[in-house]
């Protein structure tokens, strides 16, 4: 069976075609090679999915739904690790898992810039087409721990249980060097993500996966 792409095109949406970018266009013409006709599914990254077909120069719209927007929303705030393919690896397996946001977080002991937002939007959109994902990961900052809204918790040893934790919440994943101890004395608590020390994008993606299932 051929493979069907998935294509991010931002609302509005007006009439039944769907025009795209020069990029798009051309990756669905010369690198995935598509005859008019071809199934192309689509979404504006807010909910909306859809079944269309490519007419050589633009997606006509087709059958189209509302995926419903999860109660739980999960933001994961991370020191940016150093190295550009290791922040997108954080950005893109968020936006892969379903993560409704990404905060780069200023902290203590922090020692890397966070990426341009334009590379944090870029990876984000080829994670959502690549999962044939419905939502965008928002992709915010850097901010401290000070400006996060809600609950938040941080990831450190001797924590609680983030499984039993309920409800809307912020994690926040530290940097290499750890946490300093004003910062978790200003939390709203801590978090434990089991015995092993984790690299930033790993404790990363293992909070996402425990928050997303719970």
């Amino acid at each position: 069976m051929r493979h069907v792409p998935h294509c991010f095109i931002p609302s509005p949406w007006n009439g039944d075609v769907l025009r795209l970018s020069a990029e798009t266009s051309r990756h669905l013409e010369q690198v995935l090679r598509l005859q008019p006709g071809d199934a192309v599914t689509y979404t504006d990254g807010a909910g909306t999915l859809g079944e269309g077909t490519w007419d050589g120069a633009a997606l006509r719209r087709g059958d189209e739904l509302d995926v419903p927007i999860p109660e739980r929303e999960v933001t994961i705030a991370v020191a940016p690790p150093k190295g550009t393919d290791r922040q997108r690896f954080v950005v893109e397996k968020l936006a892969e898992l379903g993560v409704a946001r990404l905060v780069w977080l200023h902290a203590r002991y922090g020692d890397a810039n966070a990426p341009k937002p334009t590379k944090s939007l870029a990876w984000a959109v080829g994670a959502l087409e690549q999962s044939r994902g419905a939502l965008m990961l928002d992709v915010f900052g850097p901010l401290g721990l000070g400006d996060l809204s809600g609950r938040v918790v941080l990831a450190h040893p001797g924590g609680a249980q983030l499984g039993d934790i309920e409800g809307s919440l912020t994690i926040t994943i530290g940097p290499a060097g750890g946490w300093h101890p004003e910062e978790i004395a200003a939390a709203g608590g801590t978090v434990s993500l089991g015995d092993r020390v984790l690299r930033t994008e790993t404790a990363a993606i293992v909070a996402a996966t425990i928050a997303m299932i719970r």
